[in-house]
């Protein structure tokens, strides 16, 4: 069908090419545009609006993309071939062989055609309708959106411990008078937590792989806290407004969080939600290297004296006086625990498991900032336990924390950079004190809560014992520094004592992502389809400046060309040739002529063979007389 025709609109030739000069151009012109903005931005998410309903009405999506891909594909097409045929219609004004013209009518249609004898005409119609019949799965993977992980910046600052800033107030607040009556409510406060985060922490129980979970303040980490705080206000946990409970006193409550988003140039899609989001972020982390190892009497000392006291019933309470001595430093504490009237425990319901930390963290004097060790011994049901030196190092470390689908995980990615350049380490005093008062809060009258889990999953394989146990000790290590970190920066963190955090947040949502080669391809097509019209119509229109035609013919038409044949005869002079060899005949020259009426106005056209132009004969000469 005639373009003219289609579009129901009565133009001339010129105005038509015209028209779809500037259509083909502008659908190029979207294409490449979206494609710049995309490669440009990365990303493109759709509203989420419109992604909800992607999400509950998925295969309307699939159904509108389809709809406008192949109005594209069909627009694009019919000005591609309009501007092909009417190259052709002036390119055919002359003699032609069949097959030309036959390749003339696939090119136009398209379709394809072959011929070994014509192999170049051949191959040009199949990569004609190769690139037109690729041109609507072209538009549809340009166009259809697909689940996509939109990454953002994020920027921030937090609570560093290691400053001097906050190492100079951290020690002025332990070292108060009043320190252990700041410090006694949060501890008894969080004093199950402290228990379960080293619990929690223990990578192997018993051998088997586990995966705990441990919650602290309306936040879940996965095994350990890492001694991170929260960087993103949606894990931030508690709303609850923590009062004057903070510094030491801290036992839970909201705590702000300093981190924001840089949207850069898509400010205007500041908040979007997406289907879900991730973050990762790179914080300041604590954690320790904990070893546990049998006591080296040659260096250190464990003493446990009991003293027992008659009570009634037949029964007796036990006063333990236990002394450590770590190369010369001292610290003790003292225990009760219920026994018989002998003054003994029950070896098989009765659990007594002695812990220590020496130096006394108390005392600043003798309290190394570096390093400090936790003394353990287990009497009658936890004798399995022999008497055992924890070296607890911790140490500030860079560390990546995931935070997805409300748990936090932390992963260490750096090594030591030390706690402060002060060896009077506050940080490292406070992880001691909280460690000392959880051995002494962990043993009750006739069991001991370690000593039971050490019975539950360890006591078979001593070096998974110790293993357990530096896990323990470790976890404690980081949630204590968790739990102090968010004391500090509850009442938010003074510049002095700030340090910046950096991360990225994955929105996962519908879009489109930049895929440079997969697009590159895409625009190959769409701009040698946007070429190919742009030089067709140029012809046309040189063409018609100089030799203006009649565009009621159509070649293509196969009523037009069965019409133009019947008028030249074309039917008999093919009947007259070799029917042995119809190959051949694609190869007769013919041309198109215009058969006018009595007044000289052309009323149609007919096919006719061109007949070659015979040779000059030589006329001989004769003698002269």
């Amino acid at each position: 069908m005639h373009f003219a025709n289609f579009v129901k609109i009565r133009l001339s030739p010129t105005s038509l090419l015209l028209l779809t000069i500037f259509g083909q151009t502008l659908i190029m012109g979207f294409a490449w545009g979206f494609t710049g903005g995309l490669l440009f931005t990365g990303v493109l998410a759709l509203p989420d609006h419109i992604v909800h309903l992607i999400v509950e009405y998925p295969t309307v999506l699939t159904l509108i993309v389809t709809l406008i891909s192949t109005a594209l594909s069909i627009i694009t097409s019919m000005f591609f071939t309009f501007a092909v045929k009417e190259a052709l219609r002036h390119h055919l004004s002359g003699p032609i062989t069949l097959f030309r013209l036959r390749t003339a009518i696939a090119l136009s249609r398209p379709t394809w055609v072959l011929r070994w004898r014509s192999l170049k005409l051949s191959v040009l119609t199949l990569v004609v309708y190769s690139v037109i019949t690729f041109l609507n799965t072209s538009w549809s993977t340009l166009l259809l959106p697909t689940l996509v992980q939109w990454p953002v910046a994020t920027f921030g600052t937090e609570l560093d411990l290691g400053s001097v800033a906050f190492v100079n107030q951290l020690n002025t607040d332990l070292n108060g008078y009043q320190a252990n009556t700041v410090q006694a409510p949060a501890f008894q406060t969080i004093n199950v937590l402290t228990l379960l985060s080293g619990i929690a922490a223990v990578d192997v129980q018993g051998g088997v792989q586990m995966s705990s979970m441990f919650s602290f303040n309306g936040v879940s980490y996965n095994q350990s806290t890492g001694g991170v705080l929260p960087a993103i206000e949606e894990y931030s946990g508690s709303s609850n407004p923590p009062g004057p409970n903070v510094g030491l006193a801290f036992s839970g409550g909201q705590v702000p969080v300093n981190t924001s988003f840089a949207w850069g140039h898509l400010g205007r899609d500041a908040g979007t939600q997406g289907i879900a989001k991730n973050y990762t972020v790179t914080q300041q982390g604590v954690t320790a290297n904990v070893t546990c190892q049998p006591i080296d009497r040659s260096q250190n000392l464990f003493t446990v004296d009991p003293v027992a006291t008659q009570g009634p019933n037949g029964n007796s309470f036990i006063t333990w006086e236990t002394v450590a001595n770590c190369s010369g430093n001292l610290n003790s504490l003292t225990y009760f625990t219920a026994g018989n009237a002998g003054g003994l425990m029950d070896n098989a319901t009765g659990g007594f498991l002695p812990v220590i930390v020496c130096p006394d963290p108390q005392n600043s004097t003798t309290f190394n900032p570096y390093k400090f060790d936790v003394f353990m011994s287990g009497l009658y049901k936890y004798n399995f336990l022999p008497t055992i030196v924890c070296e607890v190092v911790p140490y500030l470390t860079t560390v990546n924390v995931t935070y997805n689908g409300g748990i936090i995980s932390v992963d260490r990615i750096g090594t030591s950079s030390g706690l402060t350049s002060s060896p009077n380490l506050a940080l490292s005093q406070y992880i001691a004190t909280v460690m000392n008062y959880q051995a002494g809060s962990n043993q009750a009258l006739i069991k001991n809560t370690i000593g039971d889990f050490l019975t539950a999953y360890g006591t078979s394989n001593v070096s998974v014992m110790y293993s357990e146990l530096a896990d323990y000790w470790r976890g404690i290590t980081e949630f204590s520094s968790t739990q102090l970190r968010s004391g500090y920066s509850a009442s938010g963190v003074p510049s002095n004592m700030a340090r910046s955090t950096n991360g990225m947040m994955y929105i996962t949502t519908y879009g489109w992502r930049s895929q440079a080669h997969t697009y590159i391809l895409l625009l190959v097509v769409i701009t040698i389809i946007w070429g190919t019209t742009i030089l067709a119509a140029g012809y046309s229109l040189i063409k018609e400046k100089f030799n203006t035609s009649d565009p009621s013919f159509d070649f293509s038409d196969p009523v037009h060309l069965i019409i133009a044949a019947s008028g030249g005869r074309l039917e008999s002079q093919l009947r007259e040739g070799d029917r042995n060899r119809a190959d051949n005949s694609e190869d007769i020259t013919v041309r198109f002529e215009d058969v006018p009426d009595k007044t000289g106005r052309r009323i149609s056209k007919r096919l006719v063979t061109v007949v070659p132009e015979s040779l000059p004969q030589t006329v001989p000469q004769t003698a002269a007389p």
